[in-house]
C-alpha cells in the first residue's frame, strides 16, 4: 500500500531494487554519499527480515536510515499469522529506535521522529513497522504534531 502511494509522488523519487537487502545497502550508500537520511521499504515477514544485515551495518557504521516495514493487520499481530514476523523485537539491538504504529494518527509524528532520531546524535537506523490495516486507512496527516521524545 505505501509503496504504491510513493510511486505516484511527484516529490519522492522511488527506486525499485528488486530485493530488500540490496535496497537497504543502496539506501545506506545514498546516506553516506549525500549526508541525508537513506530510506528503504519492505513487506512484512521475509521482506522485513531481509533488512536485518543492512540495519546492523548501518548501526555499526553510524549511517542515518529510516526503514519502513509492512506488518500483518493489527488483529493478527501475535497470532503467528501468515508472514507475521516480530521485526521490532528482531531489530531492537541493531537500531537506534523502532516503532510499531498502532494508530493512523500517530504515523506523521512517528515518521518525523524517525528522521530526527536517525540524523541526531550518533546517526543510525530507525525502523517503522506499519500494519496493513493502518496502511489502508485514509487520514489527513497532521505534520505539525509535536514530537514525543523523552
Amino acid at each position: 500500500e505505501i509503496h504504491q502511494a510513493l510511486t505516484r509522488s511527484d516529490t519522492i523519487t522511488n527506486y525499485l531494487c528488486r530485493h530488500e537487502q540490496g535496497e537497504i545497502f543502496a539506501a545506506e550508500g545514498f546516506a553516506k554519499c549525500s549526508s541525508r537520511v537513506g530510506v528503504c521499504i519492505a513487506t512484512s515477514g521475509p521482506g522485513a527480515t531481509n533488512l536485518v544485515t543492512g540495519l546492523a551495518d548501518a548501526m555499526l557504521d553510524s549511517v542515518p536510515l529510516v526503514a519502513i516495514t509492512g506488518q500483518v493487520p493489527r488483529r493478527f499481530i501475535g497470532t503467528d499469522a501468515f508472514q507475521e514476523t516480530p521485526i521490532v523485537e528482531i531489530t531492537r539491538q541493531i537500531t537506534k529506535h523502532n516503532y510499531l504504529v498502532m494508530d493512523i494518527k500517530e504515523l506523521p509524528r512517528v515518521i518525523k521522529e524517525a528522521f530526527y532520531l536517525a540524523k541526531s546524535g550518533r546517526p543510525g537506523p530507525v525502523l517503522v513497522d506499519v500494519p496493513k490495516d493502518i496502511q489502508q486507512q485514509l487520514a489527513l496527516p497532521d505534520w505539525d504534531a509535536p514530537m514525543a521524545l523523552t
